[in-house]
């Protein structure tokens, strides 16, 4: 073990990107939509090689509400669901992490900004596998089952779910509008999640919403417009 980001309140999202670094309190209550098994195998400095789920984790910071989804950016330390709050956790930008791959920070800008839809087990997965090839590889090309950072599995959902990580990490296109932090740690699992898009799942629903509220303000704005009954 080790989305798209948080559906936070503007006065969270400040409190987010201003807070100086400090010592923060992060829980994991589960996996967001669920999980697909996936075989990884690093090279590089610190090889290691496993297998684990691959999924979003809904995060907690701070003993807070809302909760968001975090993916995992470090294959080589461990988190456990549902235990008492991790309290070795800085708060940091992801520019400020050091990456094994120095694009990295950029890319994940890159990735969590192409509108991705996430809302079951299989793109939740294929969105943390295209995290970590980003995370990990350092060849200067992003394929998921080459380089410093391989990814493998011999089922349908995992096959699935490399297969879009590939699609979608050929085409991170060039936009970096996105904030990107990492929750770090030196004894748990470093953990990337975004403060300024909707859920993927939720871009739909986002724009529909403002649909509305703009035909309400429309409304409110002709006084010729009839009521209907």
């Amino acid at each position: 073990m080790r989305n798209i980001s948080i559906h936070l309140s503007a006065a969270a999202v400040v409190a987010l990107c201003a807070a100086p670094a400090h010592a923060d309190t992060v829980q994991f209550l589960g996996y967001a939509n669920g999980s697909v098994g996936v075989n990884f195998a690093l090279t590089g400095s610190g090889p290691t090689s496993g297998s684990t789920g691959a999924g979003g984790f809904v995060t907690k910071l701070n003993g807070l509400d809302p909760t968001f989804t975090s993916y995992c950016i470090d294959l080589y330390q461990y988190i456990g669901f549902n235990q008492p709050p991790y309290g070795s956790y800085t708060n940091i930008p992801a520019s400020a992490h050091v990456f094994r791959n120095s694009n990295a920070a950029v890319d994940l800008a890159r990735l969590y900004s192409s509108g991705h839809v996430v809302n079951d087990a299989q793109t939740q997965a294929a969105f943390q596998i295209a995290v970590w090839e980003i995370a990990y590889e350092t060849t200067g090309s992003y394929n998921v089952a080459l380089g410093d950072a391989e990814f493998t599995g011999a089922g349908a959902d995992t096959v699935a779910a490399l297969a879009l990580a590939q699609t979608w990490l050929g085409s991170l296109g060039s936009g970096n509008g996105v904030g990107v932090r990492v929750l770090e740690s030196g004894t748990y699992q470093d953990e990337v999640f975004a403060t300024t898009v909707p859920e993927p799942g939720t871009f739909a629903l986002a724009f529909g919403a403002l649909g509305v509220m703009g035909g309400v303000m429309r409304r409110r704005r002709d006084p010729a417009t009839p009521a209907r009954r």
